[in-house]
């Protein structure tokens, strides 16, 4: 599976059970809770994007940075590659799972505050908006709310990404795809009907889903005269396993077209 590490993110070229995370105008504010302890918790892949129903989904590339051009239909027929992060919270103000998608700069800002605040997903935080509506020059700071207990999320289910926000195809299904304008039918397609695809058009889709349940009891947390705990070590991660890496590049196209992103920017 296209899954990297943040670091293998620099080689590219620039339905869930969750909802989108949004803060639609300059100076709005949402209380969260960063469902990951490390960066390594926070899910990166390589993706390409088709439409589906009308609606542009990401598709799981198949290929690594090593392997021949033809491991992947979507990359031999030269279709744009990107790499996608994921940042998953629980929303305190309507008590939902919310899912963002990051570029580097933010997940580097979470870097800094995981080093200082752990365990990470124990801590209440308020992200706020500076910036108007459609200004790609739109900044988000992160402020530590010490005084706010948290949620328990240990019975908050965690979002479906490969799967789910990213749909897991086959090589098959792919050159179906190519050569038909849909994918064979499956859950993932909600039904799809598209013509033959030989050029995709690069707008981010955005699903919404089902709410999580709400966590039963807060963890425990500082009171109100004595504020959270520090510490500058560096993080460990919540597991001891490593995410599961790949490496995709950009390939040169070879058939059927090529494909590029709008280059739309992640904030």
């Amino acid at each position: 599976m296209a899954r990297i590490t943040h670091e293998e993110a620099d080689r590219f070229s620039s339905g869930s059970n969750s909802d989108w995370f949004q803060l639609k105008n300059d100076r709005d504010v949402a209380k969260v809770q960063f469902m990951h302890d490390s960066i390594d918790d926070i899910e990166v892949y390589s993706v390409h994007k088709v439409m589906v129903r009308e609606k542009e989904r990401y598709v799981n590339c198949l290929r690594t940075y090593d392997d021949p051009i033809d491991m992947c239909p979507f990359c031999a027929s030269g279709m744009f590659v990107e790499p996608v992060r994921f940042v998953v919270m629980f929303q305190h103000d309507d008590e939902r799972v919310k899912i963002w998608q990051r570029g580097k700069q933010f997940i580097s800002k979470l870097q800094g505050l995981m080093d200082r605040y752990q365990p990470f997903s124990q801590h209440v935080f308020e992200i706020e908006r500076h910036g108007a509506a459609g200004d790609k020059q739109t900044k988000y700071e992160i402020y530590s709310m010490d005084r706010v207990d948290p949620y328990d999320l240990s019975e908050v289910e965690y979002p479906q990404i490969l799967g789910g926000i990213i749909l897991d195809k086959t090589a098959e299904e792919m050159e179906i795809f190519l050569d038909t304008g849909q994918f064979p039918d499956t859950d993932q397609n909600f039904g799809s009907s598209n013509p033959p695809v030989r050029r995709v058009a690069a707008t981010t889709s955005r699903t919404a889903a089902s709410s999580p349940s709400r966590a039963a009891t807060p963890r425990s947390t500082p009171t109100t005269d004595q504020p959270a705990s520090r510490r500058a070590a560096p993080v460990p991660s919540r597991t001891s396993e490593s995410p599961q890496t790949r490496n995709v590049m950009q390939p040169p196209v070879t058939r059927r077209g090529s494909v590029r992103s709008s280059d739309q920017e992640v904030f």
